[in-house]
């Protein structure tokens, strides 16, 4: 199967249906379910057979292929019932070799090392969450997600999992992701703003819908091959079995810190910009430094929120912002994802994060500094990509950790950027407070609201080496 397709492919081809049932779902399109479950797994030695049978055995009756995902996926859209429990399975470098497998078919070197390696300025992983480090020689060996709509389901599916592995090894921590949504129904993280809007999108239909939405005209083409996010499975035994490289990262948002600092900013900006005699409205402190206001509505597009189909709006680029006059370099969007040449590059990934953690107080809702908290939310990041470096690694380090990208003395990315240790965990960003003309003010320190507690690096097997060779 030739997975570096030019256009995209119509999922109800027949002659994809190999492809789709020897895939694990969630790769290709995220599975849509509002609550999960990451379940952090390690086997304990001499326990390799029972383990590798009961994995075979899970795999078979329980890990959703992506045909499977899919069909659920046009019954909802027809006749508008819910899909039951999904659940997909991960592995570390350190969990294939357990199974007594060699790692020589893997040609990602980080995905090999693992994150704990990974030179991306996270905090020491003595800092890490106990949990996400690994039992005691920081092994992590498989992780396990579940995701569904029924909270009676999912927690009975837990339950099966975490007892069947008393036997075999050790539940490590068992994160639990739930979806927000503002009063539209679009999801958004913690800080309030519509998330995981841009996506690399594989299926003629969801393309079709997108050019609907962008009337013919593409000022971004989200249409990407298979290959962004595919590779072959090495250990699958067949030559049509597809995998993808896996990262999960907990981020831990201290909600209250940072829309005080989004006010103030606001305040600084509205001064600067009394003193010009322009009018300046605060709220879009925030849309700068995120690069979309909370609705979604991006900054470069207008000045105010409130564009119909905010919400999942994504046809556009910074081709006529050239020097950052509307979204500044700095913003969360322009620095994630440039839109270089009005397309999906090389480096994308296929985000499928989650956010964590309760609060008294939707982020939808107004509500003042105390009710916001100051930790223990925050969103679990996932993404599927066909290189960790290339993709994942390649976007933390070299675009939202780089003051220099996309322009020399840009700043770090406001949102999700690190600094090394022992640096000023500030970003150092520059504004036009006159909405697209120069010159720019700052730059001004916006001190960095997000911290990484933990995570790791896996591969997706294809379900056949789940079900047979694991």
């Amino acid at each position: 199967m030739n997975i570096n397709n030019t256009v995209p492919i119509d999922f109800r081809d027949p002659q994809y249906d190999g492809l789709l049932s020897r895939l694990q779902g969630n790769i290709l399109k995220g599975h849509g379910r509002e609550s999960t479950m990451s379940i952090f797994i390690w086997f304990r030695g001499g326990r390799v057979e029972k383990a590798r049978a009961w994995l075979r055995e899970f795999a078979a009756t329980k890990v959703t292929c992506m045909k499977k995902q899919l069909r659920e996926t046009e019954v909802f859209k027809r006749n508008h019932i819910p899909g039951g429990l999904f659940a997909g399975v991960y592995i570390t470098a350190k969990g294939y070799k357990y199974f007594g497998h060699e790692l020589d078919g893997f040609d990602d070197v980080p995905f090999k090392n693992g994150m704990a390696q990974s030179d991306l300025n996270d905090p020491p992983t003595a800092r890490w969450e106990a949990g996400l480090r690994g039992n005691a020689n920081n092994e992590i060996h498989a992780m396990i997600l579940l995701g569904d709509h029924d909270e009676e389901r999912i927690c009975k599916a837990a339950k099966e999992i975490t007892e069947a592995v008393e036997s075999l090894g050790k539940v490590l921590t068992v994160e639990y992701g739930r979806a927000i949504k503002n009063e539209s129904g679009d999801g958004i993280e913690h800080f309030g703003y519509v998330d995981g809007v841009s996506q690399p999108l594989f299926f003629t239909d969801e393309i079709n819908a997108y050019k609907n939405n962008s009337f013919g005209i593409l000022d971004f083409d989200p249409f990407a091959p298979l290959s962004q996010v595919l590779v072959p499975d090495p250990l699958a035994g067949t030559t049509d079995a597809f995998g993808s490289y896996f990262v999960f990262r907990k981020l831990e948002q201290d909600v209250q810190g940072f829309k005080k600092a989004e006010q103030e900013l606001g305040k600084e900006l509205e001064k600067i910009a009394k003193a010009k005699h322009v009018d300046f409205d605060p709220e879009r402190a925030g849309a700068m430094l995120v690069g979309r206001f909370e609705d979604g509505t991006p900054v470069v597009l207008s000045e105010t929120d409130g564009m119909i189909g905010s919400g999942t709006a994504n046809n556009f680029n910074y081709a006529k912002d050239t020097d950052g006059l509307k979204c500044p370099f700095h913003a969360h969007v322009r620095k994630s994802n440039p839109r270089t040449n009005g397309k999906i590059d090389e480096h994308t990934m296929a985000r499928r994060g989650i956010t964590y953690g309760s609060r008294q107080v939707n982020p939808a809702f107004e509500q003042s500094f105390a009710q916001m908290p100051t930790g223990g939310v925050g969103l679990l990041f996932m993404s599927f990509q066909a290189s960790i470096e290339r993709q994942f690694q390649f976007i933390q380090r070299g675009w939202a950790n780089n003051t220099n990208f996309p322009v020399p003395n840009t700043g770090i990315d406001a949102i999700i950027g690190q600094v090394p240790a022992g640096a000023a965990k500030t970003s150092h960003g520059k504004y036009a407070v006159d909405y697209g003309k120069p010159p720019l003010s700052g730059p001004f320190d916006f001190k960095l609201f997000v911290t990484m507690k933990g995570g790791e690096y896996f591969f997706a097997p294809s379900v056949p080496f789940l079900t047979e060779k694991v």
